[in-house]
């Protein structure tokens, strides 16, 4: 390895160790409280160092979630748009999350809970807008008898507790298989036979 080519291998693996401790200290504190001063010292750097590779602390926050976060929805706005059933995409972007968890827990983790202050702070209510228009405009629209739901905003209420349940399983369970039939199990008793259960609510 020559001068040049040791050079840019230290200063990729100075940058490495930023973004590992920014990781860490964004999950633990989150945006509002975390400071690059602590991000320097966990990764055994000066503090001005960090500013020679990212502007500010924002800079250093979305280096470390914006990819996950673009990914995600990336994936997600194409099964929006897919021509099936949307019993099948609601599935399918609970998949895509569990997915991109599996590889990037920390990273989905801040995004949820911890990003409060930054640019993705309403993440989780993005997540919920996506199944609350899903089952709105693609489930219940087809809905033979719309009357038997005497208030639509019951579909966000459901909607709200799904992602709030998803986001508790994740940052409190760290068998992977325990997460998926956990999520599967709130995913049935939130969504499944939606209509039938109205209309079973309708003759009460």
């Amino acid at each position: 390895m020559n001068g040049g080519s040791r050079m840019q291998y230290l200063k990729e693996e100075i940058k490495k160790r930023i973004l590992i401790a920014a990781l860490d200290e964004f999950k633990e504190k989150g945006y509002l409280s975390a400071s690059v001063r602590n991000i320097a010292s966990n990764a055994d750097t000066a503090l001005g160092t960090v500013y020679k590779y990212f502007r500010n602390k924002e800079d250093l926050f979305n280096s470390v979630v914006e990819s996950v976060y673009s990914d995600l929805f990336a994936t997600i706005n194409k099964i929006i748009v897919a021509d099936v059933n949307p019993n099948e995409k609601l599935i399918e972007i609970k998949n895509r999350i569990l997915d991109i968890f599996k590889g990037n827990s920390k990273e989905v983790l801040i995004l949820f809970g911890k990003s409060k202050g930054s640019k993705y702070e309403n993440f989780k209510n993005e997540v919920v807008d996506v199944f609350h228009n899903i089952i709105q405009k693609e489930i219940f629209s087809r809905f033979e008898d719309k009357s038997i739901v005497k208030e639509p905003f019951i579909f966000y209420v459901l909607s709200t507790n799904f992602v709030e349940g998803l986001y508790t399983i994740l940052k409190t369970q760290e068998d992977g298989e325990k997460i998926s039939i956990l999520i599967d199990q709130l995913m049935f008793f939130s969504f499944h036979g939606t209509e039938s259960r109205f209309k079973e609510m309708s003759h009460i």
